[in-house]
């Protein structure tokens, strides 16, 4: 249980979205008995099932964007709607872990399965946010996207697949003594269909939450583009780092995210007189782009590798690049392998070594998968690095300026608080090696 009071209630109303969202959406399934059964008291490992799933981390989050800003009058409502927002995102995770593997320019059959999953999931989802439409996830869903969600396990599709698996255990345990028998693997593991499902009505309910909202067209907008952007990042034969990130940008949820959040925010303080004119005039979209690239440059390069200088990067590439002659490495595949041997003992490499180990899209890593060689490997890289570091500085500059202006705009800080402690906290979390207990959740 968090020490703080309000990311205590936070967390006990994330919980109860999740049951809700499981209980209105999720077919009658071992899945779903598992998944209402991890979030209750009745779990004996439910505060590491909390942690292993990111929502620790998230609530953390939402408790430090918001600190200090609302009143006790105001967060009921914080609450209520952060508790939503997080149900989605818990959802939203066990769907993006579909992609695990898939950042691989040449994938093998089970991959490429995968990526038709995913591409499915894409498709219901604009589907879903698309004005006037209606048609339940299971419909959307149903069919060939099933059928391959039951071949995947829930299980190996995460960064805590030997935790999840053993809370499961538990659950089988529990049922055991209960009298009842459970097929583990083929009921729970394959089971994570009915997240899918649970992940497209929960972002209608997002969405639907911010329909009155001066921000609502922004958080809708921004879902919309996160789902283009993931099938383009994936599918897409040949993109330039500035598509790339401007890609990742938007497939990393964090516009849609902060939106969502200025507007409960609006709702909880009154302060959104000023809002509609800058949505209307695109500041606000502005700043919530350049925020969303320098959260996703934190994700894929890391806070530390980007803060490094010049001279340090390419010193780094240099030492990588004689290693690679020296011990007769060809293959782009060997250069890659080389920075995970260099990521034990350099932290800054961290992020680089989740997503090489578990073969995730990384825009510092796209072309450098595709050289022909080694050599071309490590330019490639060397290159994306510096390419990103600069965009890095210029995007970071924009966002001070463009929060500023928002300050005069509004006639208050709060947002630009909001927005400016998200990057912050980013900041921090992404400086950490993956593998640690602050390192690791995904948005």
């Amino acid at each position: 249980m968090p020490a703080n009071r309000r990311a205590a209630r936070l967390q006990e109303a994330t919980c109860e979205a999740i049951i809700d969202a499981v209980r209105r959406h999720l077919p009658k399934s071992a899945y779903r008995e598992f998944t209402l059964w991890a979030f209750s008291a009745s779990n004996p490992r439910r505060h590491e099932y909390l942690q292993v799933t990111g929502l620790t981390q998230l609530v953390t989050m939402n408790v430090t964007l918001v600190g200090g800003l609302i009143d006790a009058d105001g967060w009921p409502i914080v609450e209520n709607k952060l508790a939503l927002m997080n149900a989605y995102q818990y959802f939203e995770t066990i769907a993006d872990n579909v992609a695990m593997g898939l950042g691989a320019p040449a994938l093998g059959d089970a991959g490429r399965e995968r990526l038709e999953l995913v591409t499915a999931v894409n498709r219901a989802m604009i589907q879903v946010l698309s004005a006037g439409r209606s048609t339940p996830g299971v419909l959307l869903l149903s069919g060939q996207p099933q059928r391959i969600a039951r071949r995947a396990s829930a299980f190996d599709l995460s960064l805590a697949a030997v935790k999840h698996a053993g809370i499961a255990e538990e659950y089988a345990r529990h049922r055991t003594g209960e009298g009842e028998a459970l097929n583990l693997p083929g009921e729970v593991e394959f089971g994570l269909w009915g997240a899918l499902v649970a992940d497209l009505e929960t972002c209608r309910d997002v969405a639907d939450a911010m329909n009155a909202s001066p921000v609502g067209e922004v958080v809708r907008d921004g879902l919309v583009n996160r789902y283009r952007a993931v099938d383009r990042t994936l599918r897409a034969p040949s993109l330039a780092r500035m598509e790339l990130a401007a890609l990742g940008a938007h497939s990393i949820l964090v516009a849609p995210t902060l939106a969502y959040g200025i507007g409960v925010l609006a709702e909880a303080v009154r302060v959104d007189s000023a809002l509609p004119a800058v949505v209307a005039d695109g500041l606000l979209t502005d700043v919530l782009f350049d925020a969303a690239l320098l959260v996703r440059l934190q994700n894929d390069v890391g806070t530390r590798l980007l803060r490094m200088a010049g001279v340090q990067q390419a010193a780094l590439v240099h030492r990588l690049t004689r290693r690679a002659v020296e011990r007769r490495k060809t293959q782009a595949a060997d250069a890659l392998a080389l920075l995970v041997e260099e990521a034990q003992t350099e932290a800054a490499l961290t992020r680089l070594h989740k997503d090489i180990a578990n073969e995730e899209v990384n825009v510092a890593l796209w072309h450098a998968r595709r050289a022909a060689d080694a050599d071309g490997a490590l330019r490639a890289f060397g290159d994306s690095v510096g390419y990103f570091t600069d965009l890095y500085t210029q995007h970071y500059g924009r966002l001070t300026a463009g929060l500023s202006a928002l300050d005069e705009r509004l006639g208050d800080r709060r947002v630009s608080t909001v927005i400016e402690r998200f990057v912050k906290f980013h900041e921090r979390m992404y400086a950490h090696r993956y593998t640690e207990k602050y390192g690791e959740y995904a948005i």
